[in-house]
């Protein structure tokens, strides 16, 4: 009797070779989605309709493309090899990358919810630092098993693993001031 998680995982394969970001974006997209459910559910409150399009649409939109052109870049600019490049590659990363995208992050997930830019920037104020912490403490160590071990062509959907535990906080966070 054959795994039927094979025949998956080969055509997961073979569409990131041939559609690379639409694979991505895709996976992105059922990802937060899912983690924005999960997060809704864990609340206790009804299933928003609203927030659960706003990830949904963010990830496949925003994090599957942006996630896998800022991998080739790092690649491009650090190439791999070595401890010390890693640790470049890691502070670009968690210094560079991650305030900008988190910003972004919480700045369209609020206008996609229906918020009003001033109020999102009011939001972003008092959230901003205490999710970037957190996303230092909880992206910190999968993003250097990411960068550093996992093949550039599954970073991605890695990332989307870890993005599932992210997003439900990230879900909690943003209803939190709607």
């Amino acid at each position: 009797m054959s795994d039927p998680v094979i025949p998956v995982l080969d055509k997961y394969r073979e569409l990131l070779i041939r559609r690379p970001i639409l694979t991505k974006a895709v996976t992105s997209s059922a990802i937060s989605g899912l983690g924005s459910l999960i997060s809704q559910i864990i609340s206790g409150k009804p299933v928003s309709a609203r927030a659960l399009s706003s990830f949904i649409l963010f990830g496949g939109v925003v994090t599957g493309p942006v996630c896998h052109y800022f991998y080739l870049y790092l690649d491009k600019v650090i190439p791999p090899g070595g401890g010390l490049r890693l640790a470049f590659r890691i502070i670009i990363d968690r210094l560079g990358f991650s305030p900008i995208f988190l910003l972004v992050s919480l700045y369209v997930l609020g206008r996609l919810q229906g918020a009003k830019h001033d109020t999102v920037t009011k939001s972003i104020e008092g959230k901003y630092w205490p999710v970037l912490q957190a996303n230092w403490k909880i992206w910190t160590i999968p993003q250097l098993i990411n960068i550093g071990c996992v093949p550039p062509q599954y970073r991605v959907l890695f990332a989307n693993m870890v993005a599932l535990v992210w997003n439900v906080y990230l879900a909690k966070k943003a209803s939190s001031s709607n």
